[in-house]
C-alpha cells in the first residue's frame, strides 16, 4: 500500500482541480506472497521469470526495464510492442493454470478481486509466488507500480516512472485549466449500462483532460446506471471506448431509447481507443491526453506518437 497521497493543486477559473498524485512509497517493500507463506513474511530473490497476467503489469515491467523478465503474458498484454514475443498463456481472468506453469515462472502477477478468487491459492498450491494487484484508482497505479518494482529489483526506475507520470499529468491539466468542465458520460458497457464512478481512475482522467463525468458523484468504480438516470443526467457529449474500426457512434444511436438522450441524438458522440484508456498504466498520461482531444479539441495538444520511453533497470 501507499501512504495517502500528495496532490497537485490547478486553478481553473473559479474551480480548485485537485490532481491525484501516482508518486509515492509502498509501505511493504515485500508485496510477493510466497507459496503457502505470510505475503509480510517474503525475503527471498527477486523475481526473474514473471507471467504476468494484467496489461497493465506488463506495460509496466517494460516500462521500468525488466520487459526481459517475462516469460509468459495473458493474451491482451500487447503493449509495447516486444511484449507480443512473449509466450501468449490466454486469459488473464480464470486462466489456464497448465499454460501458466508450463512456463516455470517464479511469479505469477494476477488481477485481484472476486473474477480470480481462488486462482492465487491455486498458483501457490503448484509452489509459485503470486503477486496480486488492484487497478480502479491512481493511488493503485501508484502502488502497482512501485511494487512491480520491488520484486523485479527495479526500484529506482520504478520511483522514476511515477514521478515522470506525475509531471506528466500536472503539466496536460496546467494546459487545460481555464477550459469549461465540459459534462461527459462515459459508455463503459451497453446493456445495463455501465459507467464510472469517482472510485475510478477514468473520472480521474476526464477531471484532468477539462471535463465533469455527470455519474462522477458515485463513489463505485463502475456503477450500473439507468437510461433514464442518463437522460436525466443530460451530458454534453458521450465518450465511449472502441477496439479497432468498429463504428461506435452508430451502435450507440441504434440502442433502443438512447435517442433520448440529446448528445446522442446531436451525434455529440466521440471514441477513444480502448486498448489506451483501459490500462491503468504507464501510458496513463497518452490515455488523459487522448480524453481531452476528445472533450477539448480545439484546446489540447495531440498525444505525442513517439513510443513510450522504457527506463534502464534500476534497485
Amino acid at each position: 500500500m501507499l501512504r495517502p497521497q500528495a496532490c497537485v493543486s490547478v486553478v481553473a477559473g473559479a474551480v480548485l482541480l485537485t490532481v491525484p498524485a501516482i508518486s509515492g512509497q509502498a509501505q511493504t517493500s515485500n508485496p510477493i506472497r510466497p507459496p503457502g507463506s505470510d505475503p509480510s513474511s517474503f525475503s527471498g530473490p527477486r523475481a526473474a521469470r514473471i507471467v504476468s497476467l494484467v496489461p497493465a503489469a506488463t506495460e509496466i515491467l517494460f516500462a521500468i526495464g525488466a520487459g526481459d523478465r517475462l516469460v509468459g503474458r495473458t493474451r491482451w498484454g500487447i503493449h509495447p510492442p516486444e511484449a507480443r514475443s512473449v509466450p501468449d498463456v490466454g486469459d488473464g481472468i480464470r486462466p489456464s493454470l497448465e499454460a501458466v506453469i508450463a512456463q516455470d515462472p517464479d511469479l505469477v502477477i494476477l488481477s485481484a478481486g472476486a473474477d480470480n478468487e481462488g486462482v492465487a491459492d491455486r498458483i501457490e498450491a503448484l509452489g509459485v509466488a503470486t503477486l496480486a494487484l488492484t487497478h480502479n484508482s491512481f493511488s493503485d497505479l501508484g502502488r502497482n507500480i512501485l511494487e512491480i518494482g520491488v520484486v523485479a529489483g527495479c526500484e529506482t526506475s520504478a520511483r522514476h516512472l511515477s514521478e515522470r507520470l506525475d509531471r506528466d499529468l500536472s503539466e496536460l491539466a496546467t494546459e487545460l485549466a481555464e477550459a469549461p468542465r465540459i459534462p461527459v458520460y462515459y459508455d463503459g458497457w451497453p446493456d445495463p449500462p455501465i459507467t464510472i464512478g469517482r472510485g475510478s481512475y477514468l473520472d480521474s482522467l476526464i477531471t484532468i483532460a477539462g471535463g465533469r463525468n455527470v455519474f462522477g458523484s458515485l463513489e463505485a468504480p463502475s456503477p450500473r446506471v439507468s437510461l433514464e438516470a442518463i437522460v436525466r443526467a443530460d451530458p454534453t457529449l458521450v465518450i465511449t471506448s472502441v477496439a479497432g474500426a468498429e463504428d461506435a457512434r452508430a451502435s450507440i444511436q441504434g440502442r433502443p431509447g438512447w435517442s433520448n438522450i440529446p448528445a446522442v441524438a446531436a451525434s455529440r458522440v466521440v471514441t477513444v481507443d480502448a486498448y489506451l484508456v483501459s490500462r491503468l498504466g504507464p501510458r496513463i498520461a497518452d490515455a488523459a491526453r487522448a480524453l481531452a482531444q476528445a472533450i477539448h479539441p480545439d484546446l489540447a495538444r495531440p498525444a505525442s506518437p513517439a513510443p513510450a520511453v522504457q527506463l534502464e533497470c534500476r534497485p
